[in-house]
């Protein structure tokens, strides 16, 4: 059992550090278990030649997100002007890395370099917090960020030594010759290029349902994934002030009709009584007109299905007692069988696609039975998520003959991008590395 000692919280992560079997591991571990020994809000490990490796606030890091390209930029900065663990503010980076620090991070920074067996060192680990390092939070950083790097060691492949062949090895100049074709035939060679996207079965055209005036949701009568019948009331919005508004308008129009009749009356021996009729005519007919709205609205207030099918919803308790907009989607109405692959393809494997290419969904439910489809269109431009990652959004029609999955089936997508050759297969992800770190 290891105490509030952070002492002895150093001396155990040490020793995990030591026990980590791989990269990742070990980096997820410097990262989160850090603040045990001292606390700090915000963690990035950068590695030369691996950019950010792990960050404490991300699960994922997403090398294309705008904090993952600022941490990238800054971390180099500081491995460069660094070489000893020292507290550092925004006015340490560069003028546009500096103004965007406040965006990304707590004000107080502490840049660990992280130096490998051989004494170099190879990349840091940045942590800022609220409040000023002490030197004793300096301390005991430095020595824990010693152990990951020596541990990061175990790690790192060693330059290989190119060794050179004998002449025998190659033989005669036409030998040399002939390999050199074969190998530009073999590189040649077309092979297929596939991507990878995180997917999920959703309705190809489904029936939107939209609140039809302001008002406040007070019932919702189905739940997600429910089969509802065309006309079956879907929710309903809050009517009492309408109802209200509503009895008040009968009774001003009863009493304008009353007070027609006795003008009707009157106005067989008064000529002035004659004159108002069309007055009170008129003010009948607002009167109605002004009760036939408010019943049309109490209409509008109960909302039906549209279409037989299946209701598409997120938690109904959330959606009671909350006022919406005119026009705001409350949820949808789908046919079961009416659905489609919608997948988010990443900006680093953004490649050339056309309507038409091959999908094949493996859902994380059954991945032993792929879901076959064909795209039919791909997004233009890439659009932010939930996570912070930008993706371009594509969607695929399902290939006839078999059971479509039931809507909300998530898993992941490999999308058939046509045939290339195979030394572009090989290259083409070293290449975009080298564009990006030389920014062409």
């Amino acid at each position: 059992m290891i105490g509030a000692d952070p002492t002895l919280r150093l001396l155990d992560l040490q020793r995990r550090a030591r026990e980590c079997r791989s990269l990742e591991a070990l980096a997820v571990l410097a990262v989160t278990e850090s603040a045990g020994v001292v606390p700090y809000a915000q963690a990035v490990l950068w590695l030369d030649g691996l950019g950010i490796v792990a960050a404490s606030a991300l699960s994922t890091v997403e090398t294309a997100s705008p904090f993952a390209l600022w941490a990238e930029r800054a971390s180099r900065h500081l491995f460069h002007r660094q070489s000893v663990a020292a507290a550092i503010e925004a006015a340490a980076l560069p003028p546009p890395e500096a103004g965007e620090w406040a965006e990304w991070l707590p004000p107080h920074g502490l840049w660990l370099p992280l130096t490998f067996p051989d004494g170099s060192v190879q990349g840091g680990i940045l942590l800022a917090r609220d409040s000023a390092w002490t030197e004793i939070d300096r301390a005991f950083l430095a020595e824990l960020a010693h152990a990951y790097g020596h541990a990061l060691g175990w790690f790192a492949r060693p330059k290989q030594r190119w060794r050179r062949l004998p002449a025998w090895a190659l033989g005669s100049r036409r030998r040399r010759v002939w390999l050199g074709l074969g190998a530009a035939a073999v590189l040649a060679l077309p092979v297929p290029l596939t991507v990878l996207a995180p997917a999920e079965i959703v309705a190809a055209h489904p029936a939107v349902i939209r609140a039809p005036m302001e008002g406040v949701v007070d019932r919702v009568l189905v739940r997600p994934n429910q089969a509802v019948a065309a006309g079956q009331t879907l929710f309903t919005l809050e009517d009492r002030a309408l109802r209200g508004k509503l009895e008040v308008a009968e009774k001003t129009l009863a009493t304008a009709e009353a007070e027609q009749r006795l003008a009707a009356q009157v106005a067989v021996t008064d000529a002035t009584a004659k004159g108002r009729l069309p007055i009170l005519a008129a003010r009948v007919a607002e009167r109605a007109a002004e009760a036939a709205h408010l019943k049309d609205l109490l209409d509008r207030a109960v909302i039906q299905a549209p279409m037989a099918g299946i209701a598409v919803l997120d938690a109904p308790e959330e959606w009671i007692g909350r006022p919406v907009a005119l026009g705001e989607r409350v949820m949808s109405v789908t046919d079961g069988g009416d659905a489609e692959i919608e997948a988010w393809l990443a900006v680093g494997d953004a490649v050339e696609l056309a309507p038409g290419m091959g999908v094949k969904v493996f859902l994380h439910a059954d991945p032993l039975s792929p879901v076959l489809g064909r795209l039919r269109v791909a997004g233009y431009e890439a659009l932010p998520r939930p996570d912070g990652g930008v993706a371009y959004r594509l969607r695929a029609e399902l290939e006839p003959g078999q059971e479509p999955p039931r809507l909300g089936r998530k898993g992941v997508a490999r999308i058939s991008a046509g045939h290339v050759p195979l030394v572009y297969w090989l290259l083409r992800r070293p290449l975009a590395a080298i564009r990006h770190f030389v920014g062409l």
